[in-house]
């Protein structure tokens, strides 16, 4: 029986509904009579099946709160019964007439649960709103206004702009899930005019953003102004705005900057449309996006530069003139807020042949001038950073389109990620560790930063006050002044903190030296070739350790004996080289040598594809190997590196270690210098191939690529490795291999994570690796280079240790900005409380007072103990 009336059977159900009811037909629609959107089951006498409030005789009364217009009763009116459909999917229809039952009209709604058919009753009495308004103020939204046959429900709308927030979902999947909703077994199951629904939604939800942004950034109670370029954004609350949340005399602060990023996203490609006036613009240039026409009018009169890159192999350089047909924007660039990630109103511009610098500069200047708030210094990070700042100067002077307000200064710097793929002169120039008030660079949140601050000043600090104590005053003076000179004239001046002393000798210079001294030296000729032929036996040896290694597991005939011939040729070599150790050694008894063990955390990339430690390959041909010998890798090599240099009493044998302690530090300069540049073209790689990768083909093809530059870097490495282990045998003094030659760890050469999330903020705090800053010093020039090292270090340890008071000092004042910008909003929103007159408008202004002031109330409370009183 019916729960409700208990006379009818309950034949009835609805699955909206918590819990187990039964209704008669009469009861559901009283039950339902404000739930619209409820779906209904029927027992047939098997099983439930599906109906709905529309079948049952559910009418939608609109104007008289749920109830039927009085003018409505048994009127003569029009009653649409569509029949066709126009092109824009809304029912054409005929026209009946009846004079005893009020009419109805059949309209198609979407809603959060699915696509309803109601039958709708309009008011009709004298006055009454005309159909669109009745839908709004019903929550519907019309998707026509002269003749409304369909309508969203504001709740569609509202889900639909938080899954394209946080689900990244599109207009056409979004509704294609409402058709499932609707019936998951017949998707397609619809009426003929649902088919433009679709198109419907896409248009509706575009309204229904605008309207939206314009009602939360008050032009609804403002309606008298329009709103200007970027008004629909929002602004950054801890930036700098003068007149909204700094103090008055804020101009005597030096920390006050303008900190942007910049960058394209080439993944954001736009394809041409076949009708493009069919896209109309609800709030060109009003958001986050240029206006298109002033943006047009400006590429159409700027001239882009062809000039290559002089610094390293840019693609923001060097393909900015790729074009694409197919393509409307090949990508997008934007200017963000360099320490809080907010992208910066009226400033995202289209790409149409890549990154031209035509492109940035309009983004930039935008930026600059739409929210400078009269602040004149602004720092702009951008990966290419050295090139962009040439003849940005020259641009804005010479194009119409852009301009710089008075007084401005723009400083140019680069994220420390993107240093290490451009040339020596650019990490001292464009690094933000050397920028004043630069602090350091990442979007983590207020407390977080607090937090860090506090512990980089604590770790930077101490060794600060260590280093200056230990050093000469006077030195520390003059140091003092060419930084301050480095900081007011920067350029050329910021050089201070690169080594000034001549690049390392490469092995190929000191083997040209020491030939041609070797006579005198020694006295015997040859003994120089002899060295580099033992470092050259041990690069092979390590050469075919790899090459075992990368074998894999069910590696084939051919490629053991492949494998076993180089072991042959290796092992004859070996032999050889033995031989002539007699002479070159006069007879002097080396020690067996040394045997290299390849250190196991530079062996990973050749251990990739195969376990070979798990399933070794068996190489061994017992019928030309005897028994204990000794596989060519493994051998070790007569070096006078073999004798440690403590117990070495020959004159002869002296010469030959200093002969072999200068070859081995030319060995290791080459394998720093091809460290650098193979960890640079490993990160071209990950920029150019691996990020822009459209296909699993070409995704794989680059991983493959990236592993085999990973493959060399190792190599170099281990080959450093054996350089270190020999000149501390050969006797180098202990200050050069703790501060010249240091040891390489392998967190220093992984990059992989800094460069997937090459556009993530916090680069800036980064720190390069050793060998990314030393270049090694001439034996001559011990002295000069000690002195050096010393200045250089100094000088960026208090760098380092300036940035990290300046973050703190920039997170305090930053704290202080949010809450004033907080504070500001909630006294606009009250002023528009205390003017509004329409109904709605006080309600909902006083609703966004109650908002801010939550803000304010929640910031003050958690800054509470962190907050800098400024007056």
């Amino acid at each position: 029986l019916c729960e409700s009336c208990q006379g009818e059977e309950g034949l009835l159900r609805c699955l909206t509904c918590s819990g187990d009811h039964s209704w008669c037909h009469a009861c559901i629609l009283t039950a339902h009579q404000s739930l619209p959107f409820h779906k209904i089951q029927q027992w047939n006498g098997k099983c439930f099946c599906d109906t709905s409030l529309t079948q049952l005789g559910y009418i939608w009364h609109l104007g008289h709160g749920g109830q039927p217009c009085p003018c409505s009763q048994g009127s003569s009116e029009w009653e649409d019964i569509d029949e066709t459909t126009d092109k824009h999917g809304e029912g054409t229809g005929v026209h009946t007439t009846t004079d005893s039952l009020p009419t109805t009209t059949s309209l198609t709604i979407i809603h959060s649960t699915g696509v309803f058919t109601h039958n709708i009753l309009w008011c009709h009495c004298p006055g009454s709103p005309k159909q669109y308004l009745q839908l709004l103020k019903a929550g519907l939204f019309p998707a026509s206004i002269s003749r409304p046959r369909t309508a969203f429900t504001f709740n569609v709308l509202d889900n639909f702009l938080i899954d394209a927030l946080e689900c990244k979902t599109s207009a056409s999947s979004f509704f294609q899930k409402l058709r499932r909703l609707t019936n998951n077994a017949f998707p397609d199951s619809v009426p003929v005019r649902l088919t433009y629904l679709g198109l419907f939604f896409d248009k509706v939800s575009h309204q229904w953003r605008d309207l939206m942004n314009r009602k939360r950034f008050g032009f609804g109670h403002d309606s008298l102004v329009k709103p200007g370029p970027g008004n629909l954004a929002l602004f950054c609350a801890a930036c700098p705005q003068p007149g909204i949340n700094m103090p008055f005399h804020w101009q005597d602060n030096w920390l006050i900057m303008q900190r942007y990023v910049v960058d394209g996203n080439f993944t954001a490609q736009h394809m041409n449309m076949r009708q493009p006036h069919l896209d109309v613009s609800l709030s060109d240039g009003l958001g986050y996006m240029v206006t298109e026409a002033e943006y047009q009018a400006h590429l159409s009169l700027a001239v882009e530069s062809k000039d290559k890159s002089s610094c390293s192999n840019h693609r923001a350089v060097n393909a900015a003139n790729t074009n694409r047909s197919n393509l409307r924007a090949t990508g997008v660039g934007a200017t963000a807020y360099a320490r809080h990630g907010c992208f910066v109103p009226h400033a995202v511009v289209d790409f149409q042949k890549g990154e031209r610098h035509m492109n940035v500069d309009y983004s930039i200047c935008n930026a600059i001038n739409g929210h400078s708030h009269g602040i004149d210094t602004t720092l702009i990070i951008y990966d290419v950073g050295c090139q962009w700042c040439i003849h940005f100067a020259e641009c804005v002077a010479n194009c119409p389109g852009l301009s710089l307000p008075e007084q401005s200064q723009v400083l140019a710097a680069v994220g420390k990620f993107h240093l290490s793929a451009h040339k020596l002169p650019c990490f001292a120039r464009f690094s933000l560790n050397f920028i004043q008030g630069a602090g350091q660079v990442d979007v983590k949140t207020l407390l977080k930063k607090h937090q860090r601050a506090i512990k980089g000043i604590r770790d930077t600090k101490l060794p600060f006050d260590e280093l200056t104590s230990a050093l000469d005053k006077q030195k520390i003076a003059e140091w003092e002044n060419d930084e301050k000179k480095a900081m007011e004239e920067r350029g050329e001046c910021l050089d201070i903190y690169q080594l000034k002393i001549d690049q390392a000798p490469t092995m190929a210079e000191i083997r040209l030296r020491l030939t041609e001294a070797e006579n005198a030296e020694t006295g015997r000729l040859g003994t120089v070739s002899w060295i580099i032929q033992g470092i050259n036996l041990e690069d092979a040896q390590d050469g075919l350790r790899s090459d075992i290694r990368q074998l894999p597991s069910d590696a084939t005939a051919a490629q053991k004996v492949a494998l076993q011939e180089k072991r042959q040729k290796l092992s004859a070599r070996i032999t050889k080289f033995h031989e002539t150790a007699d002479a070159m050694t006069e007879g002097i008894e080396l020690e067996a040598g040394i045997v290299h063990t390849d250190d196991p955390r530079f062996c990973k990339a050749d251990d990739e594809e195969q376990d070979w430690e798990i399933h070794p390959v068996n190489l061994e041909d017992d019928s030309e190997l005897v028994d204990d010998e000794i596989p060519a890798e493994d051998m070790g090599l007569w070096m006078p590196s073999s004798v440690p240099h403590d117990q070495v009493f020959s004159v002869h044998l002296l010469a030959l270690q200093a002969e072999e302690l200068e070859l081995r530090k030319g060995q290791a300069n080459d394998c720093l210098e091809r460290i650098r540049l193979a960890l640079g073209h490993k990160a071209v790689i990950y920029r150019q191939h691996f990020r822009s990768a459209n296909s699993v083909w070409t995704g794989t093809r680059s991983k493959q690529e990236a592993r085999r530059c990973h493959i060399k870097i190792e190599k170099y490495v281990r080959s450093y490795q054996r350089a270190r282990l020999a000149m501390e045998r050969l006797g180098m003094d202990q200050d050069s291999l703790e501060n010249i030659y240091q040891e390489i760890l392998p967190e220093q050469l992984n990059i992989d994570k800094e460069v997937t999330e090459e556009n993530r903020f916090g680069q800036g705090s980064d720190k390069l690796a050793w060998f990314w800053r030393v270049n090694g010093a001439k034996k001559s020039q011990k002295d000069a280079w000690m002195n050096e090292f010393y200045r250089v270090n100094w000088l960026k340890a208090k760098a380092r240790w300036n940035r990290w008071e300046e973050e703190l000092s920039l997170v305090q004042h930053e704290i202080g900005w949010t809450i004033g910008w907080f504070k500001h909003q909630e006294e606009k929103w009250h002023q528009r409380w205390n003017q509004a007159m329409k109904s709605g408008h006080q309600p909902y202004a006083y609703r966004q007072v109650l908002v801010w002031k939550a803000f304010v109330t929640e910031a003050e409370e958690k800054f509470k103990d962190k907050l800098l009183i400024i007056t």
